[in-house]
């Protein structure tokens, strides 16, 4: 078979590159095995959780792009909206965490203590009653 020239394909999902799910080459591996779609490398990476290529060694490293019409700083309303998040996080956590503490080194012993108290108290109710007849 003479094809004039194959068409590069991922070597995770085994599919051609298009328009909308481009091909990579994030390593320096060569040949059929250097494409890649950039959802497949992300998903095999979460699978394998390695930074590096098992198969040429190189380390993966990820840039952020950001958008041109981005800003150069960041709005203060973003950040007063990300510290007023952080803040009621920790008081959640707090609050929860001060309940489970209040609960067992508070309620539980009393609770243990009062039926402990209330079995030996029981008890004694009964043997004197029971001496008397």
């Amino acid at each position: 078979m003479d094809t004039a020239e194959e068409a590069d394909i991922c070597r995770v999902c085994r599919s051609e590159g298009t328009q909308d799910k481009p091909l990579y080459h994030p390593c320096v591996c060569t040949g059929s095995i250097k494409f890649i779609h950039q959802e497949c490398l992300l998903q095999w990476l979460k699978h394998s959780r390695k930074e590096y290529c098992e198969l040429c060694k190189h380390r993966f490293a990820f840039t952020p792009i950001y958008s041109p019409d981005m800003p150069s700083r960041l709005p203060v309303q973003d950040i007063f909206a990300g510290l007023v998040t952080s803040i009621g996080t920790a008081i959640r956590y707090w609050f929860h965490y001060t309940l489970v503490a209040f609960a067992w080194l508070g309620v539980v012993p009393l609770t243990a203590c009062e039926s402990y108290h209330s079995l030996i108290d029981f008890k004694c109710i009964f043997t004197t009653i029971h001496k008397r007849q």
